[in-house]
């Protein structure tokens, strides 16, 4: 190999990636696009490429993977890999990675941060004192006000990001419940937190939920109508993982019906969100039953410039490291390329 070939299909950097030129050092050629669909990248750079980095939209299919004659590595800039089709890139020989340690406090802090926001009413008293410096001179506004110390955190997907946020409640003073059938058993007798068995039965003992689970078939939709059902009333949810766990259908009808007392999203189905959904019509609108109760920031919650920055000397390092002397990190298709 003369040089080695990474390429960025939709990841163009503000600083056209000098971060990654500067670790990676000599020998080490970058094809550097900000593509939106794989049409936006030449053919012999797929052709060409020994690794890859893939970013947040572009889909890393059956298709594209098809094309990619040298490849031997993607990584996937972030944790979730769910546009990348991880089946397809094994069947030809090729691991996928991702970077799960890059923003774990990061995410846990902004799930904090929305849960705060509704537990303290934090934005919605400043856009009413913004609005009427009279009338919104107010203690009384906010409709999801409570006090933490006392309550019960539900965490769903207790990876690296719902053991940090476990870790914040215990400090605010909060009891921690968590469903995820993939942790082993003991894990929770390490971290004093309770097991539950069903998801159903976390979001019925539960005061608040933080979301902190990859999107899979399993996870897809998982809060749905039934589960907002289960919920135990005035619930308030955040979700700082993937949008396409919750149903925003099921999220309207919980708020507005008020089995949901509050929903924070960083996160959603449709990025940005889709303005026609009643719910996004709702809170565009400022309608009063949704007023201070549901909260949306832009994907947001893996962000700092530190855990940017490690983010992409990561992702970086993991294709260079197996490239260079086959060290593997990170590999979130390993049974699938022993199969």
């Amino acid at each position: 190999m003369d040089a080695i070939r990474i390429l960025y299909p939709d990841v163009l950097s503000a600083d056209e990636n000098a971060l990654e030129k500067a670790i990676a050092g000599d020998g080490v050629v970058f094809d550097i696009f900000a593509g939106r669909h794989p049409e936006d990248v030449p053919d012999d750079a797929w052709r060409g490429c020994h690794a890859m980095v893939t970013g947040i939209g572009m889909p890393i299919d059956e298709a594209v993977i098809g094309r990619l004659e040298s490849c031997k590595i993607i990584t996937r800039l972030g944790v979730g890999w769910d546009l990348i089709d991880d089946g397809a890139a094994a069947a030809r020989g090729i691991p996928v990675c991702n970077v799960p340690d890059y923003g774990t406090n990061e995410v846990s802090d902004h799930a904090f941060g929305l849960l705060l926001n509704f537990a303290r009413g934090v934005g919605l008293y400043n856009e009413a004192f913004r609005d009427d410096p009279e009338g919104g001179w107010n203690y009384r506004l906010a409709p999801a006000m409570t006090r933490l110390v006392g309550k019960t955190l539900g965490i769903l997907g207790l990876g690296r990001m719902g053991t940090a946020s476990a870790i914040r409640a215990k400090a605010f003073g909060m009891a921690v419940k968590f469903y995820d059938p993939y942790v082993p058993y003991g894990q929770e007798l390490a971290l004093a937190v309770e097991r539950m068995e069903s998801l159903h039965d976390l979001l019925g003992q539960s005061d608040f939920v933080t979301i902190h689970a990859p999107l899979t078939d399993e996870t897809r939709e998982m809060i749905d109508s039934t589960a907002v059902a289960a919920m135990k009333k005035g619930l308030i949810l955040v979700n700082t993982a993937r949008g396409g766990i919750c149903d925003l259908d099921a999220i309207h009808d919980g708020l507005k019906g008020g089995q949901l007392g509050a929903c924070g999203l960083d996160v959603l189905p449709t990025e940005p969100a889709d303005p026609s959904h009643p719910l996004i019509k709702a809170w565009r609108a400022r309608e009063e039953w949704l007023e201070g109760r549901f909260v949306i920031t832009p994907h947001a919650a893996f962000y700092s410039p530190a855990s940017l920055k490690d983010l992409r000397e990561k992702a970086c390092m993991t294709c260079l490291d197996y490239l260079r002397d086959g060290t593997l990190k990170n590999c979130v298709n390993t049974d699938l390329l022993r199969g």
